[in-house]
């Protein structure tokens, strides 16, 4: 498939989950895959229900994640926005944060998770993570929750984040990583790409690829497994970056 056809297959497929949360999807889904992943029922239980029910993360990078005063963060990938919503709850300011989502249903399904849970000064985008509508060096944080094994260009969204990440700007994601290189049967099949495995990267390629760049001091801040990492080769990992002064 060319790298349109599996953006558009992946937009489909994420854009069925936001749609139909309960149908089964061939990757986890739902609050039971989230809570398995480490977000806190309490939390989940103070928001919208929907939130959870279309959660399809790769893990969780909640408690990497800072936001100090007056900053501004993008999740990236933003889903059916638990993320984002789980943000506003923690650091205020909801203007401060926006999302972006390929999926038309599932950009559709953030905007009404946050105005449904009190945060409709959030912004949510959709479009490609490759083109990212938002002039340079406008932000201090980006997060993701499984973007780049998703996209068949992972070095063009690399580029799109440096540019509006200011110098300084932290990059915080949980990502499905590799501990072997995977035949080739695998990363053909369109099936695992919906589960983030045929797009998957060894650690240390993606750790090169994030510092050609521009990313410095570039740290795996945890590799696991969990419920998403199906495929025996895959890991769970919570990486942190900063975007360099250059």
């Amino acid at each position: 498939m060319s790298a349109d056809e599996i953006r558009s297959a992946v937009f489909d497929r994420y854009g069925f989950v936001a749609a139909s949360p309960g149908q089964k999807h061939g990757f986890p889904v739902g609050r039971d895959f989230a809570e398995a992943v480490g977000y806190d029922p309490a939390v989940l239980d103070a928001l919208p229900p929907a939130c959870a029910a279309s959660f399809t993360g790769a893990g969780n990078p909640q408690d990497a994640v800072d936001l100090a005063e007056g900053e501004r963060l993008l999740d990236l990938g933003c889903g059916a926005g638990l993320d984002l919503c789980c943000y506003a709850r923690r650091f205020g300011s909801p203007q401060r944060l926006a999302g972006l989502d390929g999926s038309r249903d599932m950009a559709t399904a953030a905007r009404e998770n946050l105005a449904e849970a009190g945060f409709p000064e959030t912004e949510v985008f959709c479009t490609r993570a490759e083109t990212i509508p938002l002039p340079d060096d406008r932000l201090d944080v980006v997060t993701a929750n499984g973007i780049f094994n998703l996209s068949p260009d992972e070095h063009a969204v690399m580029k799109e984040i440096a540019r509006v990440l200011r110098p300084g700007g932290r990059l915080i994601f949980a990502e499905i990583i590799l501990k072997q290189v995977l035949e080739d049967v695998v990363r053909e099949s369109i099936d695992d790409w919906f589960r983030c495995i045929g797009g998957a990267m060894l650690e240390p390629d993606l750790i090169t690829a994030l510092q050609s760049h521009g990313f410095e001091s570039v740290e795996v801040l945890s590799a696991t497994r969990n419920a998403r990492t199906g495929h025996a080769a895959s890991l769970c990992a919570v990486v942190k970056a900063v975007r360099g002064s250059n």
